[in-house]
């Protein structure tokens, strides 16, 4: 059976599921090139279709769409891709506030008014949104869930088969336990929770696995509002919510002193808590932003960063905690919005109740589509053929789209002159140019899906010196000074530099680590600097024998099993895709070396030099 899955809401996605494996998953954002990108994902649709499927749409079986109910207007306004801070705050003043205190009519007037207005109206939708200007708020949210979405993949594919909607947090539970790494007994004896801001009126689920590789919710609710109130507190600090989460989690490590944490993290205590095995709040909030911003009104922002952390870390362990007292079991998955929270996943870890954790890559709503190909699978009477998910390589081969480098530097003020091409760079000679304290951008092989970079759209240094930090900080990412890197790690040697006693998988960046201190050294740089945490990836020869070998072979030289890696892209910009989206962030960066596919290295003309030291002259021009 051949199932196609799609997430049209946040972070649009498509993914592909032949005989119950999961063969592609392409997030819409990588191609359109915008961030977050909300669409009924076709771009990514026709790259699977045709890759996997020659082309043929009608070789799919069944379609099925993530989500039951979807809000037309945050699909026909780009909330996500253009929205800066400011943006925001606007939409609170003028939305939020008259809704919250007392007029609940402005819903549908306001989100028509912006639409006819033509602000900020998204460019890429792929949806006829004309529909809006006739129907009520609710009305239109009906007709764009249950008509509009499939109707127009129908009419764009000729596409007769099945169309389904799938529950939101279903679709979550079952990537949980396909998406992560689990043994077969694991996965027949899991409790599985799912936690996020919003989804099909819920914000958490439980689920405990049957001994048939099924399912069996337990318990549901939308009192669970960590992720919303941590979307609203990134608001209040002045960063964009539904992005800038995590820039929030990496700040909260700045502040450590229980002394200047418990105050603030009081009044997120007041507001929620977790008691006696449900959400209680001991003083309501009005609402999440400006009643919220009123109380936490004088406190510092790291303080206020490191108490939402931690809050955040206490309800969710409590949660958790009472879900796995109560089932019994003792290996926990988690996905959902919630779950890309490293830092809480770390303390799950540790509780005493968990022998093991599976957190797979990405569990946002980009995973939607493929948690709705498994759920699909199981009700279709496919459960046994399924594959869990080994790894997150499920894009494209840099190899075999846009493989001309030179397609998008019209805008670089680069041109291809600019550029050389050196043949015949294989792992131990881009790992010379590493250990020289080069920094090296690496487009090879299948494109990772989700929000980490996992070594095929990375920029890679020497995880050993700090300086390398500041030089991808300021010269090419342009990244907040606070945000740590990462490490990839050779998986044999992974317990050589975090503790890790209960043995997890950490392939896909999902959990926190504390390192050890007598390997920090030749990681540092890959470290968080005020704490030593680490959200490494474990990376191991079966799934990505090149990007293995690449580190390897700098271990030989260094004797460090690890590189420091972060995402191929300039700030605020999507992944890179393609070896034409790479060049051009080479060109627009400091960046001089770009590993491109066939043992080739892209590098800027003026870092000849400097190579020629490094390598030699012997290597041969393209």
């Amino acid at each position: 059976m051949v199932i196609l899955g799609i997430c049209s809401e946040h972070n649009s996605a498509a993914a592909l599921m032949i005989d119950g494996m999961i063969v592609g998953i392409i997030q819409e954002e990588r191609l359109t090139k915008r961030k977050n990108q909300v669409a009924l994902p076709l771009r990514a649709i026709e790259r699977l279709v045709q890759e996997h499927l020659g082309g043929n749409f009608a070789r799919i079986d069944r379609v099925v769409f993530g989500t039951k109910i979807s809000e037309p207007f945050f699909s026909a306004l780009d909330r996500y891709s253009d929205f800066e801070v400011l943006d925001h705050v606007r939409e609170m003043h003028e939305y939020w506030w008259p809704y919250f205190h007392g007029r609940r009519d402005i819903e549908g007037r306001y989100w028509k008014n912006e639409f006819a207005a033509g602000r900020h109206l998204n460019r890429d939708h792929n949806y006829d949104f004309s529909f809006l200007r006739d129907m009520s708020f609710d009305q239109a949210t009906q007709h764009f869930s249950l008509t509009v979405r499939p109707e127009t993949l129908r009419r764009h594919y000729q596409y007769n088969g099945p169309i389904d909607l799938i529950d939101h947090h279903e679709c979550h539970t079952w990537y949980a336990v396909y998406g992560g790494r689990l043994t077969e007994a694991q996965r027949r004896d899991a409790l599985v929770l799912t936690a996020d801001g919003w989804g099909d009126d819920l914000n958490w689920s439980v689920s405990v696995t049957t001994a048939d590789g099924g399912l069996e919710r337990i318990a549901a609710g939308s009192d669970h509002k960590v992720a919303r109130i941590y979307k609203f507190v990134t608001l209040i600090l002045g960063m964009k919510p539904n992005e800038h989460e995590y820039k929030v989690m990496g700040l909260s490590a700045y502040t450590q002193s229980r002394r200047h944490i418990e105050p603030t993290e009081r009044i997120f205590l007041e507001a929620l808590d977790f008691r006696d095995g449900r959400f209680v709040s001991d003083r309501p909030l009005v609402d999440s932003y400006f009643d919220l911003k009123e109380r936490l009104e004088g406190h510092r922002f790291d303080n206020i960063a490191a108490a939402v952390q931690s809050w955040s870390t206490r309800l969710t362990c409590a949660w958790a905690q009472h879900w796995l007292r109560k089932s019994g079991r003792r290996t926990l998955c988690f996905s959902g919005g919630l779950s890309m929270n490293i830092k809480t996943n770390g303390e799950l870890l540790r509780l005493p109740e968990v022998d093991y954790l599976s957190v797979p890559a990405s569990g946002g709503d980009e995973s939607l589509c493929a948690g709705a190909c498994f759920s699909a699978a199981a009700s279709g009477g496919e459960r046994q053929r399924i594959a869990p998910m080994d790894h997150a390589y499920l894009g494209d081969d840099a190899a075999a789209i846009e493989s001309d480098w030179s397609l998008r530097l019209g805008d670089t003020g680069c041109s291809a002159n600019d550029f050389e091409v050196r043949e015949d760079i294989d792992a131990a000679a881009a790992a010379k140019l590493l250990a020289a304290d080069c920094i090296v951008a690496r487009c090879v092989g299948r494109s990772e899906f989700g929000a980490r970079a996992l070594g095929n759209r990375s920029i890679l240094a020497n995880p050993g010196n700090p300086e390398n930090v500041k030089i991808i900080n300021h010269a090419i990412k342009n990244r907040d000074f606070w945000m740590p890197f990462t490490p990839s790690i050779l998986r044999e040697h992974a317990d050589e530099f975090v503790d890790n006693p209960k043995e997890v998988s950490s392939p896909f960046m999902t959990i926190g680590f504390g390192s050890k201190p007598d390997r920090r050294r030749d990681i540092v740089g890959a470290l968080h600097a005020a704490d030593y945490s680490a959200r490494p990836q474990f990376v191991d020869r079966q799934s990505n024998p090149d990007y293995w070998a690449l580190i390897e072979a700098f271990r030989r030289l260094t004797g460090i099993p690890a590189l420091l890696n972060t995402s191929l892209n300039l700030h605020g910009e999507p992944m890179n895709y393609t070896v034409a989206d790479a060049a051009r962030t080479v060109a627009l960066s400091d960046l001089d070396f770009l590993l491109i596919p066939g043992n080739r290295l892209l590098f800027k003309k003026r870092a000849a030099e400097r190579l020629n030291q490094i390598l030699g002259r012997q290597f041969q021009m393209a």
